[in-house]
């Protein structure tokens, strides 16, 4: 893996509703992905054009249903 977003990044890789592939590091204080680009599902119904859901960058500050993902600390 090799994209790392901090506890304090608002994107869909920390959010709680992203159904994407990624991993706890550095003791929950940080998530990885392969890439900023891979998908997964939006748990929260929030609109995608693509069908494979949001990209693990996506989100943040522009998303009203961001919600901490609960492993980050």
């Amino acid at each position: 893996m090799s994209w790392t977003a901090t506890n304090s990044h608002k994107c869909c890789a920390t959010c709680a509703n992203w159904g994407g592939q990624r991993e706890l590091k550095t003791g929950g204080s940080s998530v990885q992905t392969n890439s900023p680009g891979d998908r997964g599902k939006c748990y929260a119904n929030v609109f995608c054009s693509v069908t494979q859901g949001p990209t693990a960058m996506q989100g943040g500050n522009s998303c009203s249903k961001y919600t901490k993902w609960p492993a980050l600390k």
